[in-house]
């Protein structure tokens, strides 16, 4: 199925890098058709300059003009967390993109907002609470467990983690299918995930699913990507087992729009002579250590600028850090590049009224161009809303590590998202005739992936101190990627960077 235009029921693209010559032919007839349709709005995680510090292209060192106490690399939440840390020091806070959030930033259409990135958390302990409660959170529940769909039937509250969940007598399967489905909810309560961690961390979670029925881990093939960024073949047992057991006992929380409204209220929460030491459109390219801290280059505003910094808190993801920073051991740099981290485009389809209230997150296994979705207003009115309300439904559509590339092709990029849309119109009755704009936005290296041996081996080699260098960003400590695991390594950091001043 394709999803069809005409003067009432039109796509506005919005994507990062593309123009309305790039549309595939069918859309672009219909933009053509649409006088007065807005043209597309670009816009994107930048890219450019990080491709030329991977490629070796030589880059300008000027003479130092700034000096400075602590200099944060990355403005996502952990570089963000590290700065409320430092907030009254002398520190400056460098980030390459035209805003602050990183990997966790949201957006609005017609007054609705719709997160890019990541969706929601689950990480609370006493001191979270508090730190949460500092910067003036106010996450709301997520009513519920996730919704699936197997083999055309959709499943309410699937997944429980529990062998009595009665959801699972509905799946569309032989009684010896639901029968493994409940053996491998029942198996897992048994693990000692903690004693066992370093041996489970160093399997595959497809390995501890093998004697179970396939269409077991087809359903975590389908949860996993979005969630830490694998498949199961490519997926930590520790992590996934961990997961399919423990998360469920935890309650979520989110934003309407998702984690990107938190990263902007820690920003927003900072003094205004701080935010001021916040300097988005700075693109770090070196970080090398000096005789008395360390020195950063960066390009703000088409020039090339260096400071000098008794300490750095490097809250950019490790893939990238190893690149920037100068004279790492050997060890720590192969740790960094072993690391692995998933590629994604973010569709978010507008509809001029609600089309989708079964659940928060919802996963239709063994879909072709995406995982799974979220009704972007759910957390604000659950499964009650009223129907004639606009909707914002935000499908997440991960790729695998070999299909990079295919996100620098502009053309590419806009079949894929068309391909989502379509699909899920496939799925929703009526959807398509409501469908009045899809946003894209992608990303290149977004979500760290819980890969075998990332946990107990990659993380703390990759994270070591690096004197007057510290590690910070969601992937320096913790199974999955979470704002605030991202928080807390950020302050950890910066509390490191301090005792230097």
């Amino acid at each position: 199925m394709r999803v069809r235009l005409s003067r009432r029921a039109f796509i506005r693209w919005v994507i990062a890098g593309t123009a309305a010559a790039c549309l595939p032919e069918p859309l672009r007839a219909a933009l053509e058709k649409g006088r007065g349709v807005p043209a597309p709005r670009l816009g994107s995680e930048g890219f450019s300059l990080c491709h030329d510090v991977r490629d070796g292209v030589s880059l300008p060192d000027p003479a130092p003009s700034l000096d400075c106490g602590v200099i944060v690399v990355g403005g996502g939440p952990s570089g963000l967390a590290a700065a409320d840390r430092l907030a009254g020091t002398d520190f400056l806070l460098l980030e390459k993109e035209p805003a602050v959030g990183g990997n966790c930033t949201f957006e609005e259409w017609e007054g609705l907002r719709y997160g890019t990135g990541a969706a929601w958390c689950s990480l609370f302990t006493p001191e979270v609470e508090r730190l949460f409660k500092r910067w003036g959170f106010e996450l709301l529940p997520i009513s519920g467990y996730d919704a699936a769909r197997f083999e055309g039937v959709w499943i309410d509250d699937f997944w429980n983690g529990r062998p009595d969940n009665p959801a699972l007598d509905k799946l569309p399967y032989p009684r010896s299918v639901r029968d493994g489905f409940k053996r491998f909810a029942s198996d897992i309560q048994r693990l000692d995930l903690e004693k066992e961690k370093a041996r489970l961390d160093s399997m595959t979670f497809a390995s501890a699913l093998k004697d179970y029925p396939p269409q077991l881990a087809a359903f975590w093939d389908s949860f996993g990507p979005s969630n830490w960024g694998a498949k199961t073949g490519d997926t930590s047992a520790y992590a996934g087992l961990m997961c399919a057991r423990d998360w469920p006992k935890d309650k979520r929380y989110s934003f309407e729009g998702g984690m990107g409204v938190g990263a902007k209220r820690i920003y927003d929460q900072l003094p205004e002579s701080d935010k001021r030491r916040v300097r988005t459109g700075a693109a770090v390219y070196r970080v090398r250590r000096g005789p008395k801290g360390a020195v950063v280059n960066w390009f703000e505003d088409g020039s090339a600028r260096t400071a000098r910094a008794k300490a750095v808190v490097m809250a950019a993801p490790k893939f990238m850090a190893r690149r920037l920073v100068e004279g790492l051991p050997e060890a720590q740099s192969a740790a960094m590049g072993a690391m692995r981290y998933a590629p994604y485009l973010m569709v978010n389809l507008c509809f001029e009224r609600a089309v989708w209230s079964r659940a928060y997150d919802n996963y239709p296994v063994g879909a072709r161009s995406f995982t799974d979705f979220i009704p972007a207003d759910f957390v604000r009115v659950g499964r009650e809303g009223k129907p004639g309300r606009r909707q914002v439904i935000t499908v997440y559509c991960p790729l695998d590590g070999s299909q990079r590339h295919a996100l620098l092709d502009d053309g590419a990029t806009l079949e894929r998202a068309e391909a989502a849309a379509a699909e899920f119109c496939s799925m929703v009755p009526d959807a398509e005739r409501s469908l009045r704009e899809v946003r894209v936005f992608r990303r290149g290296h977004a979500m760290p992936m819980a890969v075998p041996g990332g946990l107990t081996r990659l993380q703390p080699a990759a994270s070591a101190d690096f004197p007057p260098v510290f590690f910070a960003a969601s992937d320096s400590a913790g199974e999955i990627s979470d704002l605030a695991y991202a928080a807390f390594n950020g302050i950890a950091a910066a509390e490191k960077a301090l005792r230097l001043l």
